[in-house]
Order: C-alpha cells, then sequence, then structure tokens
C-alpha cells in the first residue's frame, strides 16, 4: 500500500507505508529513553558539570557520535533491513528530485526564523532569562583544535542519526495509526523532548517540536529523508558558524 499521491510537478507527497508499527517504535524508543532519562536525573540531582575539562569534552562528544547516534541509527537498521529484511528506501533513503534542491535550505531557513521569533517573544514577555539554552554548548567552543570532532558530532552525526531516527523509523512508522499529521506532531514532540538536557531547557520543547515537524513534513512531502537530513545539517551548520566565531554566545 502506497500512502503518497502526485502533484502537478511530480513531487511526491507521503511516504510508503512501514511494516512496524506503534509497538515497534516504543520497543526502538525504550534504550535512548533510559539514557535520555538517566542523564537528565543525574544533572538535576547533581547539577550540571562547571567547566568541564578538553578531555571530558573530547569523551562526551565522542561517546554521543558511538553511543547515542548508533542507537539511534542503528535501532531503525535492526528493525528496517535485518527484522524486516527490507532496504535503506525503508527508511527514506530515495533519490531526490533536482527541482527540490532548494526546499533544505528554506526549511532550514524557517527553521531558525522560528527559533528566532520564539525567543523574542520570550525575551518581551519575560527577559533574556527567559530564553532556554541547551547546557554544556558554549564549552565545546572554547578550544579550536577540537572544533572538527564538534562539527563532526554537531553537523554530520546528529543530523543523519536524528533524522533516521525521528523521521524515518518514529514518524513514517506512525503514520498509517494516527494520520500524518499527528505523526508529525508526535515524532516532533519526542524529538524536542530528547533535546531537553535540565529543568532550565524545559522551554525548547515548543520550538524544537515544530522544527522537528516542520521537519517531518518535509520529508512527507518529498518522498526522501535526504532533504530532511539535509535541512538538520544546514540548520545546526549556521548555529556551528555562529558559536565557533563567537557571535552566537
Amino acid at each position: 500500500m502506497e500512502l503518497s499521491a502526485q502533484t502537478s510537478n511530480n513531487a511526491p507527497i507521503g511516504v510508503p507505508a512501514k511494516p512496524w508499527g506503534i509497538p515497534a517504535i516504543l520497543a526502538g524508543l525504550a534504550i535512548p529513553i533510559v539514557l535520555w532519562a538517566s542523564s537528565l536525573v543525574v544533572v538535576i540531582v547533581n547539577g550540571a558539570p562547571d567547566d568541564p575539562t578538553q578531555s571530558e569534552v573530547i569523551i562526551n562528544l565522542i561517546l554521543q557520535i558511538a553511543l547515542l547516534d548508533g542507537i539511534f541509527i542503528g535501532i531503525p537498521v535492526s528493525f528496517a533491513l535485518i527484522r524486516y529484511r527490507l532496504g535503506w528506501s525503508s527508511l527514506g533513503f530515495r533519490a531526490l528530485d533536482r527541482g527540490l534542491w532548494w526546499w533544505p535550505i528554506v526549511a532550514a531557513a524557517a527553521a531558525h526564523l522560528a527559533i528566532v521569533a520564539y525567543s523574542l517573544i520570550l525575551v518581551g514577555i519575560a527577559g533574556d532569562d527567559a530564553v532556554p539554552k541547551q547546557e554544556g554548548i558554549d564549552q565545546l567552543f572554547d578550544n579550536n583544535a577540537i572544533l572538527p570532532l564538534v562539527g563532526l558530532a554537531l553537523v554530520i552525526m546528529a543530523p543523519l542519526a536524528e533524522e533516521i531516527f525521528f523521521r524515518g523509523f518514529i514518524f513514517a512508522g506512525l503514520i498509517r495509526y494516527v494520520g500524518s499529521f499527528l505523526a508529525m506532531a508526535a515524532s516532533g514532540a519526542i524529538f524536542a523532548l530528547f533535546h531537553v538536557t535540565s529543568a532550565d531547557t524545559i522551554g525548547l520543547i515548543l520550538p524544537f517540536s515544530l522544527v522537528g515537524m516542520m521537519f517531518a513534513w518535509l520529508y512527507y512531502r518529498t518522498g526522501t529523508i535526504w532533504t530532511s537530513i539535509g535541512a538538520h545539517m544546514l540548520f545546526n551548520a549556521y548555529s556551528f558558524v555562529l558559536l565557533a566565531s563567537g557571535v552566537g554566545r
């Protein structure tokens, strides 16, 4: 069964139905949720570590790439390629229509504008302190020597792994059960939840949910996960450049 239609310019709307469903998605979320919740509890109880050493930063980045990103990629692959014996196309890796090359650029720009607008609204209501910030980001840019590793983790691996997991696996698996819009909303909210690293970052849930929904819509509208991966990479790359240059800190 193909959950897609064609527009006048032959761009697909929708993604093929997936054999995995809500039970598989819940099972796939189990390990990431345990890791996320454990980390969150440690931070809440002990507080965020102050001024981590360069070695600690490097170790954390390597763990993120090898462990968390590995899990985000490994779980969908284990279901799609091993459990159901499907190909990479089942996770959204299909060719991109050349006429849609600019969509990720526009989506990344729109995502940033949404974040900026949200921040300005919070500042107008409650002042600068009301704007949530991800914990530990500034420490990643204190030493230029590790910027290549930071770039690998934030600009390449995180977007690739997160898009495979949240869009290729969760969003695509939910569509036939709850419909495209609710699947976008649910996968976007779960995506946002994993970016909450302390009580002070709860405010990230709303804007990151919207960003996650936008990336899911992009995948749904173009029929290929390459567009959401591209938009996510551009979104992170923009922040990376600003932070590396000192402008965003």
